[in-house]
């Protein structure tokens, strides 16, 4: 794993490549990613906790749902240095300095880019995770991408069942639904909320173990830690193991 250097409380570099971090949506909206500097969609805490719960994780294989203008995919790349990383992306835009990144470092064999993808349609998802890692266990999965109940329900169904033992799935900006200006927004309007899913993992934690061994819970992001049960992942659906009284969890929130 590769040293992360903050330079400021939002800039930082990583061998070599520098990085420009914000969740403020003005800036985020009107900063381009460039050769000089990737920009991410994250805060330092986010990042720093991302990899605090990864520290002794040996990282080969990743996947980047939700890749805005391909920062984290660099970040990560730079960081772990793994054997394969799928950037999952809905939008079709270009990403000219991810793909002159790519080609700088020679990543070209192990960072792949999947754009168009909708992280709710499970029969896609399935079959690039098929074609591009087989039987490969995957040790990370990182999730920002529309942040809807439905379609990261659907994604992690799929993905979930294919972590190593101990594998990270990680929920980021899950609690828009206990904020006002998200939950009034058209975007989430009349939506359930993704808190849902939390509840869901943390239930089914208790109730199987050997399946989600742990989950670590912060106001930004959320952990799910991968147990040692073998999984098919064409039968995995969460809320058929987090039960309460016997019952699924109902969507309440």
């Amino acid at each position: 794993m590769q040293d992360i250097i903050w330079t400021e409380s939002n800039r930082c570099h990583v061998g070599g490549v520098d990085f420009f971090a914000t969740v403020r949506a003005n800036e985020y909206h009107s900063t381009t990613s460039s050769n000089q500097e990737f920009l991410i969609v994250k805060t330092r805490e986010m990042i720093e906790a991302e990899l605090k719960i990864t520290a002794s994780l040996n990282v080969r294989n990743i996947v980047d749902i939700g890749i805005w203008q391909g920062g984290s995919v660099a970040l990560f790349d730079c960081i772990f240095q793994p054997e394969k990383l799928l950037a999952i992306e809905y939008a079709t835009r270009d990403l000219p300095t991810l793909d002159e990144y790519i080609v700088q470092h020679a990543r070209g064999d192990n960072v792949r880019l999947f754009n168009g993808v909708d992280q709710g349609n499970a029969g896609r998802l399935n079959e690039i995770l098929d074609t591009e890692f087989g039987t490969e266990r995957i040790d990370l999965v990182v999730d920002d991408a529309s942040h809807q109940y439905v379609q990261t329900t659907s994604s992690f169904n799929v993905l979930f069942p294919r972590l190593s033992d101990g594998g990270v799935f990680v929920i980021e900006d899950w609690g828009w639904s206990t904020k006002d200006y998200h939950y009034n927004s058209d975007y989430f309007a009349h939506k359930p909320g993704l808190a849902n899913l939390v509840m869901q993992c943390v239930i089914g934690c208790t109730c199987r173990p050997d399946i989600i061994r742990e989950v670590v819970v912060n106001k930004d992001s959320v952990f799910i830690i991968r147990g040692e049960t073998e999984l098919h992942h064409g039968d995995f659906d969460i809320s058929n193991i987090a039960r309460n009284k016997g019952e699924q969890i109902p969507l309440v929130l």
